[in-house]
Formats: structure tokens, sequence, C-alpha cells
């Protein structure tokens, strides 16, 4: 039996892939575009497949037979700006996991299938109390993005209700952390720093609204939690996938920018904020932690300096293949 992995363009998707056992198990990452060359790795069966197909998606649950499917579809994109329209993102969301859990149903109704899920779906909470973020909380989405994924959790509560099937929920806060793209804050910044201090370019990086706080995870401890998460969560039960902790966005630009020792100003576009923004996202990580005995083991300090290094490897490596051009 197969592990199927989709969502694999994205860089959670590279390090999950990483975790999972290639000599022992056939894995298969899916996506409808082949990943970028950086993030393919030796051992891994890759296939372009639309999960909107519902034909596609049933061929290829035949052919592969997986045991463990984790779904990271969510994960391939930027919360502020998804690069889709709002009808195509609720289709792709949507439609995606529905044609993915049925397909399963049907083919292998006994697979153990990981839906990774938002903290955007908490949206802004309503007040003080609800703060820090339990699986308890109800969902309050306040972009499509977070309806997206807040309906597929309904899909999840269908199929685990109605037909049985075995379907966990991670509820993913902040990741960042090695090959990250560029589209994120984080690795944004880091990029745009990394370019000043290898190209001596514009002394200023431009961002969004930096005036908000989040609960950030390196993405290898984001890894680790959905491999344990299939091993040992609980059928139909949620899990918040964070460290507890909160940092200003600001702050950890700040501190990106103290790893260049270049003098560098923050200019604020407002072609880059978010229409709409939630000013404080907080989430308590104890049921994970209890059920599995997870917890972070990368500082977020480490994660941003892995970051802003692999980033530089990056910019390097494009500038020598734009001069071979």
């Amino acid at each position: 039996m197969s592990i199927l992995v989709t969502g694999c363009n994205s860089f959670l998707g590279y390090h999950l892939l990483n975790l999972l056992p290639l000599q022992e198990r056939e894995i298969i990452a899916v996506s409808p575009e082949p990943p970028p060359e950086p993030l393919r790795l030796t051992g891994v069966r890759y296939t372009q497949t639309d999960l909107t197909d519902y034909k596609q998606t049933h061929a290829l649950l035949s052919e592969t037979k997986p045991s463990e499917i984790y779904h990271l579809v969510s994960q391939e994109f930027s919360l502020g700006s998804t690069g889709l329209k709002p009808s195509s993102l609720l289709q792709l969301f949507i439609l995606g996991a529905y044609h993915l859990f049925e397909a399963a149903r049907q083919v292998v109704p006994k697979a153990r299938i990981l839906f990774v899920s938002s903290a955007e779906i908490y949206g802004g909470g309503r007040g003080v109390m609800d703060v820090i973020h339990r699986e308890s909380d109800p969902a309050l989405p306040l972009t499509p993005y977070a309806t997206a994924v807040a309906s597929c959790e309904l899909l999840v509560k269908q199929f685990t209700s109605a037909y049985h099937s075995d379907i966990v929920v991670a509820r993913a806060f902040g990741v960042t952390g090695p090959h990250q793209d560029r589209k994120f804050v984080l690795s944004s910044a880091a990029s745009q720093i990394a370019s000043i201090e290898l190209y001596d370019g514009e002394t200023a990086i431009y961002t969004g609204n930096l005036d908000v706080s989040r609960d950030y995870l390196d993405v290898r401890d984001h890894a680790r939690a959905l491999v344990l998460l299939v091993k040992r969560g609980n059928t139909g039960e949620v899990y918040n996938i964070c460290s507890g902790k909160v940092r200003t966005i600001r702050d950890l630009v700040q501190f990106l920018i103290s790893l260049s020792k270049c003098p560098i100003e923050i200019r604020i576009d407002p072609a880059l904020e978010r229409a709409i923004d939630i000013p404080l996202l907080v989430g308590s990580p104890e049921k994970l932690m209890t059920l599995t005995g997870w917890k972070p083991m990368i500082s977020l300090e480490d994660s941003l300096r892995d970051l802003y290094g692999e980033i530089k490897v990056r910019l390097a490596a494009e500038h020598t293949t734009q001069k071979a051009a």
C-alpha cells in the first residue's frame, strides 16, 4: 500500500515528503502542475492530477491504492492573495476535497486521511477570552480562503459521520522555514533583504501591514506533527498545530534584517496589504501535545535563520542561471 500526498508544490509538502518512509512504501506526490525542481525528491513518484475532476481522482486512487492520504492543498496558497477568484477557490477546495473523500470511500474505504485546514477559520474571535483558540471554538471565517477550508471541515464531518471514513483534521497556524515560496510575508521579506545584502540593491524592503500578531512554527516541526496525527489522531477530531506563542510580524521582519548586517528600511506598500486582516491569531497546542507528545523542536529564530540562508542560496542560483542565459 502506498502513501499519497496532495499539495506537494508547497514547502510543507516538500518537508513532509522528507519524513515519509521512502524505502518502505511507494510515495505518490500529487499536484495539478509539476513542483519546481528544488522541491523534487529522489524516490518520490510525482503525478499531475486535477482533484476537481472526479474521474481523474478515482482513477488515481484505483491505481495507487493508498493506505494513508495527506491532503495539503490549502497550504499551496498565500492567505492574503490566493491568485484565484473566490468562486474558483471555493470550487478547488470544496470540490477537490469532496472528490478525494468520495473516491477514497469507494476505492480504499479503510485509508487514513489527514485534511490540513487553517486557523484562518477562527476569524477575529469574539473578545479577549477567545484570544488563544482551541479546537472547540466556532468557525467565523472572514475570507473566501477561510470559508473554503471551513467548508472542507464540514465535509469531513459528513464523511466521518455518515460513511465512517477515517479522516483527521489538522488546523495549521503560521508556518515558515526553508524553501517557503516568496509570496508569503516572511519569505518575501527575507528574499528582499538577501537581495540587498548580495547585490547592493535598494536599501528598503516593501511589505504589507506588519502590526499583526501570529503564532508561527518551523515547517519541519509542522511536518512532524502531521505524521504523528496520521499515526495517532482520532477519527473525526480536529487538532491545532501551533506553538501557543505569539509574535508580531514586525518583530520577525526586524529579526530577518538583523541577519543581514545591512541598514535596511521597511516601507509599507498598500498594494501588499490584505483587505481583511486578523489582528491576532494564536492557538493552543495542548490537545496535540497530550495525544502525541509532540512539541516544537526548532526555535522560530533558528527557523528564520535557515529560511534566510536557504533564500540566499536560492537567489545566487537564480542569478547564475540568469547570467548564463
